[in-house]
């Protein structure tokens, strides 16, 4: 029931593609599908278009890193390389995915993708469903599901060939690889690497107890002689710590003396302080008053200066304004007079027209025409003449009687209009002549008025001689009070310097306690604070300083002295019985080791002849089937060790005796280590099987034996076979043709079977 569970498990878990990139001759991206019902899938092409590389792709894939296997000289050279007409690539790239509805694979996905990548730098890429992981990973999924490493899912001719081979050795690994003992060997390699380790270690363990044990015997008296000294040198420690004490006590108590005297010398500097600053802040407010009374008096000086300047300007400009107004008064009486004359002028015109006799009728005389021409001539010539007159303030009155009363009169009223005008003329200056009089007599007023206030500079004269008086006494305070500073100064620097005695007093107690302070730091990595908390007391000071120098001499005739000896024989005696207890340790290991290779042994040769017997009663199944009638059966040398012993494969064709391989041809070789890989297939089964030219060395009755066995095969797993023989492509379901329409990259042409049969 469970080998039907297990074939009904691998027909669920298949190979559904392949997807090559950039690897080999691969250069452009490439995907071969692998059908479910295709059970049987053949690769064809010629020699050297690139079918192995699709076995090298899915060797590398699902983990191979050993390059010879992969038929490079190195990793790096699974990356195209490039042609002629191409450049290389960067990556080479292959990807399988795998149909998982049995859940074969330990992932909660119904399709499992397994990737990876390397790049020419050297790094790699692993993938599991495109999420990165470890190469550890892959192998681990791997596992148990017949694609892991061991297992006889990859077919190749030289696993034929190491069959084939004559040499035990090289057939043994084939079979005990099959037998899964190769983790045994590991495990008992391992083992044996680890007795070897364990007894190199004894005789090393064994050689350090000698050593220890001699430098224990050399450490015991260095540590007698250091504990003698450690007891002397902690009793002069304790006898000096009391002294330290004393002499620190004696030093607090003259220091505390020294500050109480400070003390009061800074209480006394401070009232001394405090009263000269009052003197200093009275002197200043003295040196201000007298500096503003200064001030005041240069004020005053400049005041009475500029006083001085103004009556002086005052009395000028009364000057100036007393001749202004009599010169504007002069004016009046002149304007007033001229007006007066005018005035006179017009009433006598006015008269004289009362009086004006009519002139001379001319009409009808001869020469009448011209006359009057000459006689209005005359009257322009007089007006005009009027007018000058009257424009240089000469006024005249100038008549002509000649001609017609009329125009007689019109000059006369023609010259007094000329007349009246220069009244009002004059009437215009004698206003203003008199706001101009007005003004200087009121600023006139304003002179006297200033001069008779000017005239108070008396007063300023007095308070000027009190201020200078109040300067003086000032003057002479200052001077009586910086006398008294002086004085307070010599005091305060007599005080200071009895401080300052008593701070150098302090400062040599200091001292000599930093001196204490240091020595018990570097001697003792003590503190004063902590010195004084020691409960040491010395009552008889000579006779401590006696019993110190007694015990220094001591001291310097025990050294020199190793103090780590001490520990050192405490940790040489723990080192000891370490070194005891390793070396039963490694005794007790070296023995559970012989007993576990014993037993890898006794497992090894348990599981190796199990599968042998296993594997002869399938073999023998199998070559009877392919070689009808025919008996075959795998044999250990007698004699030797299961484990160490070679495999002999002998084989009867019907009909014939029993053959050793080698004797066989070599079809039938082939054919028979072809039965054995098969047989080691249903041991060990896999979802799929990849078979790289394994019948290459078949006739053509042989192939078909081959074929047949293909198809029972076929059942359980995937066939992918790399072949060159038509019979072999006969019976597969799937034809992908491998070809290269460019030299050095490679092509994948597919062909359904089943389809063209259909």
């Amino acid at each position: 029931m469970t080998k039907i569970n297990l074939c009904y498990d691998l027909i669920k878990m298949f190979l559904k593609s392949l997807i090559l990139r950039g690897f080999k001759t691969f250069a452009d991206q490439t995907q071969i599908e692998f059908p479910e019902e295709a059970r049987i899938t053949a690769i064809v092409g010629p020699n050297g278009c690139g079918k192995s590389n699709l076995l090298d792709a899915t060797r590398w894939a699902l983990g191979e890193d050993n390059p010879r296997d992969l038929r490079v000289a190195n990793l790096s050279d699974i990356i195209f390389a490039g042609t002629a007409s191409r450049k290389p690539l960067s990556l080479a790239e292959v990807a399988m995915v795998f149909n998982n509805s049995s859940n074969k694979f330990a992932l909660p996905f119904s399709e499992v993708a397994i990737k990876r990548r390397t790049f020419r730098e050297g790094e790699s890429e692993f993938f599991i469903n495109k999420n990165q992981c470890r190469l550890k990973d892959i192998k681990e999924l791997l596992s148990d599901t017949g694609l892991g490493e061991g297992t006889y899912s990859i077919i190749t001719q030289g696993q034929v060939d190491a069959i084939l081979s004559s040499k035990g050795e090289e057939r043994r690994a084939v079979f005990e690889e099959a037998a899964g003992i190769n983790k045994y060997k590991t495990r008992k390699l391992s083992a044996e690497k680890k007795l070897i380790s364990a007894e190199q270690n004894i005789l090393r363990i064994s050689d350090l107890k000698i050593e220890v044990n001699e430098h224990i015997i050399t450490l015991e008296g260095q540590a007698k002689r250091a504990k003698r000294y450690l007891e002397v040198q902690a009793l002069v420690k304790e006898l000096d710590l009391g002294l330290s004490k004393r002499l620190l006590a004696n030093i607090l108590e003259r220091q505390k003396d020294l500050f109480t005297e400070l003390e009061k010398v800074k209480r006394e500097s401070s009232a001394k302080k405090e009263t000269e600053e009052k003197d200093l802040e009275e002197l200043t407010s003295l040196k201000i008053l007298l500096r503003d009374l200064g001030v005041e008096i240069d004020e005053t000086l400049v005041k009475l200066d500029e006083e001085k300047d103004r009556l002086r300007d005052i009395e000028l400009d009364r000057r100036f304004t007393e001749g202004e107004v009599r010169r504007e008064e002069s004016v009046a009486a002149d304007l007033g007079k001229k007006a007066r004359d005018i005035l006179g002028k017009i009433a006598a015109i006015k008269q004289e027209l009362k009086q004006t006799k009519p002139g001379f009728d001319l009409t009808g005389t001869p020469l009448a025409s011209l006359l009057e021409d000459i006689i209005k001539q005359l009257s322009q010539l007089i007006e005009s003449l009027a007018l000058i007159l009257a424009s240089f303030g000469k006024h005249s009155v100038i008549s002509l009687s000649l001609g017609r009363s009329n125009e007689k009169e019109e000059a006369y009223k023609l010259k007094r209009e000329m007349l009246e005008e220069e009244v009002k003329k004059i009437d215009q200056e004698k206003e203003r002549n008199r706001f101009a009089l007005d003004a200087h007599r009121s600023q006139l007023n304003n002179l006297n008025t200033k001069n008779e206030e000017a005239k108070n500079k008396r007063e300023t004269l007095t308070l000027l001689s009190q201020k200078k008086q109040a300067k003086e006494a000032l003057s002479n305070q200052i001077a009586a009070l910086e006398e008294k500073i002086r004085s307070e100064d010599k005091i305060e620097r007599q005080t200071q310097d009895e401080g300052i005695s008593l701070k150098i007093a302090l400062a040599k107690l200091e001292g000599e306690m930093t001196a204490i302070r240091d020595r018990l730091s570097l001697d003792y990595n003590l503190s004063l604070e902590e010195l004084s908390e020691l409960p040491q007391e010395i009552k008889n000071v000579s006779k401590a300083k006696a019993e110190i120098e007694e015990g220094k001499l001591i001291l310097r005739s025990l050294e020199p002295v190793n103090l780590l000896a001490i520990e050192e024989f405490e940790k040489e005696k723990e080192r000891l019985s370490f070194v005891e207890t390793q070396l039963a340790d490694l005794n007790s290991a070296r023995e559970n080791l012989r007993s576990l290779i014993t037993e890898f042994d006794l497992k090894a040769e348990e599981t190796f002849m199990q599968t042998m017997r296993q594997l002869s009663t399938i073999f023998s199944e199998t070559f009877s089937r392919l070689f009808v009638g025919g008996e075959a059966k795998i044999t250990l040398s007698p004699g030797v060790s299961s484990l160490d012993a070679s495999i002999d494969i002998s084989v009867r064709p019907s009909g014939r005796k029993w053959l050793p391989l080698p004797l066989l041809s070599g079809g039938e070789r082939a054919l028979s280590a072809i039965a054995i890989l098969f047989s080691l297939l249903k041991i060990r089964p896999s979802p799929f099987v990849f078979l790289d030219e394994v019948d290459a060395a078949l006739d053509d009755a042989n192939i078909g034996r081959f074929t047949e066995m293909l198809e029972t095969f076929s059942q359980h797993s995937q066939i992918i076979v790399i072949t060159h023989n038509k019979r072999t492509m006969a019976v597969a379901d799937n034809i992908y043709g491998v070809t290269m329409e460019d030299a050095g990259v490679s092509k994948v042409i597919s062909m359904k079977l089943a389809g063209v049969a259909a």
